[in-house]
């Protein structure tokens, strides 16, 4: 396949501008030839190849930034709710005043209605968090992951469409001889030894980050697990206000 028709999906201007810089080249034209490969970014081509952005990632970033909000919307109107109730709770009983706020508030206020519970705003802004730190994680893991490969694939097709441009461009410079031209192939040579050096490299820091995400892995299940753990403990011990409450009822 071309780089034209590769180029094709992701910006069909760029791909008509390499097909009339092939015509040219294949035609002859060095002054168009020389041109038109000055117009042309690898770099720039290369990123837009190899950085194909998937529409559930992106979905996912944006829910994650979104997420960020919802224990806080749900604090504050569980809050908002809930002084409402008290207020009008004092109005009707003003004897519960010595009571606790989080103690009525934890009772439903008497039966007030579109109250949610203490409780229920915790377990509520709890889940939330821990779904937020489930899809950072995610988001993090395939951040590094994926960044420093696409990276280096960035920079092997950088080099492989640099080394196009100069040999279309060489055809062009007929009139370059002697030491020009020895000049200019050296300086070809020098920058794809570069630009593959480079892409090494970040193939090196890929392997020394996968050790990293599998240490965090491990500790993003010990996270969870002790969450956990946590969670179903408090669900099975009684708060010590509602029992010291009942002992004085009895």
């Amino acid at each position: 396949m071309s780089l034209g028709a590769e180029l094709e999906p992701h910006d069909s201007a760029i791909a008509i501008l390499l097909r009339r810089f092939a015509d040219a080249v294949r035609l002859g034209k060095h002054e168009e030839t020389r041109a038109y490969a000055a117009a042309v970014d690898p770099r720039a081509l290369s990123e837009m190849l190899v950085n194909r952005r998937s529409v559930f990632w992106a979905i996912l970033e944006v829910a994650r930034n979104v997420l960020v909000f919802a224990p806080i919307a749900v604090t504050w109107y569980g809050l908002s709710a809930a002084s409402l109730a008290y207020a009008t709770l004092l109005e009707q009983r003003p004897e519960l005043i010595t009571r606790p706020f989080l103690l009525l508030w934890q009772e439903g206020f008497d039966g007030a209605g579109g109250v949610l519970k203490f409780s229920t705003v915790a377990e509520i802004d709890a889940s939330l968090i821990g779904l937020l730190i489930v899809v950072s994680l995610a988001i993090h893991f395939r951040s590094e992951l994926r960044d420093p490969l696409a990276r280096a694939r960035a920079l092997l097709k950088e080099s492989e469409i640099r080394g196009l441009i100069g040999h279309a461009t060489s055809l062009a410079s007929n009139d370059i001889s002697g030491p020009d031209a020895e000049r200019l192939l050296d300086e070809m040579v020098a920058e794809e030894r570069r630009i593959y050096e480079r892409a090494m490299e970040r193939e090196q820091q890929l392997f020394d980050l996968e050790g990293t995400v599998r240490e965090l892995h491990r500790a993003a299940d010990k996270l969870m697990r002790a969450a956990e753990k946590l969670h179903g403990s408090s669900e099975n011990e009684e708060p010590p206000h509602l029992s010291q409450l009942g002992k004085g009822r009895r």
